[in-house]
């Protein structure tokens, strides 16, 4: 499978196609200049489901690591529900394309999604949205946050 994870403003999914606002941002600023850091973005994600997986089930989990490696949680598990301990903090799903009859031999379905980054985040510096199908990283977006001093950017009065 192959996939696309775009850092943005916002995104939305409606009727199987992708809306996107400020796509393609790699700096995210936040108005707090202490730990944690508030963030207001989206990941719009992208997959291309080849012919030859459809009508199989697969896993689909979407991360937030640090430049570090260390996993910020994205999401909690509902009460009740049981969660590998490596999947925890992760937002995670099952998918099985299913072929349109329209479909012809070798096509591909694309499966957009929208994961929401309203989160904080415990310092400045690097992080990266990773996407893993059936166990293996397929795609990523790395991004910085950002004070806005630290760019030369005076604050808001």
């Amino acid at each position: 499978m192959e996939a696309s994870v775009i850092i943005c403003d916002y995104a939305q999914v409606n009727n199987g196609k992708m809306y996107i606002v400020g796509a393609a941002g790699n700096l995210l600023v936040t108005q707090q200049a202490e730990a944690p850091h508030a963030l207001n973005a989206w990941a719009a994600i992208l997959v291309a489901v080849p012919w030859h997986s459809h009508n199989q089930a697969h896993k689909l989990v979407v991360s937030l690591v640090d430049e570090d490696g260390h996993k910020i949680p994205l999401a909690h598990a509902l009460p009740g529900a049981k969660v590998s301990p490596e999947d925890e903090g992760s937002v995670v799903g099952q998918f099985n394309a299913g072929r349109s009859p329209v479909m012809q031999a070798g096509d591909e379905t694309v499966m957009p999604m929208a994961v929401p980054l309203q989160l904080q985040v415990p310092k400045l510096g690097g992080y990266r949205v990773m996407l893993e199908i059936d166990g293996t990283e397929i795609a990523s977006a790395r991004f910085r946050v950002v004070f806005p001093p630290s760019l030369g950017m005076p604050l808001a009065s």
